[in-house]
């Protein structure tokens, strides 16, 4: 079944058609002129009011919902009438959403979906599917945001930790994505909005593990909008600067690091969330973890306490999560909106000051210039 905002598409086509045969009646009758140029104008009229397609409900999926971004994109989405699953790991912490939503009468279904695990994922979307057959509806939407920061110098990470970060920022999204591109290549419709950052297109010091699953998720959406095109799906990246959000309670730093964070944190901060990188080891990788424990401290203090040192300030003082939570929202329509004209393109959404600085600066600068640039803002 199409949704229902292709169906409008439809129905605004045959309009035209009707109109050009109305305007031929018109001048056979010897009618006015002006009489066919009235229906024109009004159908025109309805083709250029974006809010008539927002207007009909549409589905939505999205991952990480339990807390910002994913929380507040949730709350916005539903809000304007979209039918939204909001998924998480943790139903314990799903209260906070029920109660809003029931509340404003808001139509979010909460659903349990962890994405690091395949059958999580796959029973998450059989459910969702079952429900929306149901109802006579697909699933226009989907937001890729669950992710969390694995942060400091390469050398002192465990590969295990690393694998865990491209495990949720990378192959979760992965795992969504496969399981709804059917869907939507059926529907011959829909968007895959994926969150990536800044750090999908700016390497920063302390941080190389994260910064490469963005880049990854970058590459993947651009190279995914080629294979979809052709079936009418969009795909959008969303890229948000330093967003206040619990993202540094729970960033995951080596044991030899830790140290120096908590001493950059003010004693209100919940530093103790602070998780030291602790995976699920084998035998070799115990080995390599109880070396790094023996050192008093990272190889890389000065260049980690330097970056952290910017990084948690700017934290503490950046936009509100219900920013980028609008960006989506306006990224869902333009790409409606370029659907509509029969386009279906590739889009990308910096979010904050600070992302579109850093965006302008890697299209106008050197390689070496912006390496200088970075090591500046963030090491000084």
């Amino acid at each position: 079944m199409l949704p229902l905002f292709v169906w409008h598409n439809k129905v605004l086509n045959i309009s035209r058609l009707i109109v050009r045969s109305l305007a031929c009646v018109c001048a056979l009758a010897n009618l006015p002129a002006f009489c066919s140029k009235l229906l024109l104008i009004k159908v025109n009229e309805m083709v250029a009011n974006k809010n008539l397609v927002l207007k009909h409900p549409k589905v939505a999926v999205i991952t990480g919902s339990s807390v910002g971004i994913g929380f507040e994109t949730c709350l916005l989405f539903a809000r304007n009438g979209i039918h939204t699953y909001a998924t998480m790991r943790d139903l314990v912490k799903a209260d906070l959403i029920k109660n809003i939503a029931e509340k404003e009468k808001l139509p979010i279904q909460v659903i349990q979906m962890d994405i690091d695990k395949d059958h999580s994922v796959v029973d998450a979307f059989e459910e969702i599917c079952e429900d929306n057959e149901k109802r006579g509806v697909g699933i226009d939407i989907l937001v890729n945001n669950a992710g969390f920061g694995l942060f400091g110098a390469l050398e002192d990470l465990l590969i295990d930790d690393i694998k865990k970060q491209f495990e949720t920022n990378l192959f979760g999204a992965i795992r969504t994505i496969q399981q709804i591109l059917p869907v939507m290549r059926n529907q011959r419709s829909g968007i895959i909005v994926n969150i990536s950052s800044l750090a999908g297109y700016i390497g920063f010091p302390a941080s190389s593990a994260y910064v490469s699953t963005k880049f990854a998720l970058e590459g993947l959406s651009e190279s995914l909008a080629y294979e979809i095109e052709p079936y009418g799906i969009s795909v959008v990246l969303i890229e948000p600067g330093v967003i206040s959000t619990s993202f540094v309670k729970h960033i995951i730093l080596p044991y030899n690091t830790l140290p120096i964070s908590s001493s950059l944190l003010p004693s209100s901060s919940p530093s103790s969330s602070l998780t030291a990188a602790s995976s699920s080891l084998s035998k070799d990788s115990t080995k390599f973890s109880d070396k790094l424990k023996s050192r008093e401290i990272t190889k890389y203090a000065n260049v980690v306490e330097r970056f952290l040192s910017h990084y948690y300030p700017a934290m503490r003082n950046a936009p509100d999560p219900k920013e980028v939570a609008k960006v989506v929202l306006e990224s869902v329509e333009a790409s409606i909106d370029s659907a509509r004209q029969g386009d279906h393109n590739f889009f990308r959404y910096p979010v904050g000051e600070d992302a579109k600085l850093y965006a302008d600066a890697k299209r106008k600068m050197s390689d070496q210039e912006l390496h200088s640039f970075v090591a500046k803002r963030t090491l000084i």
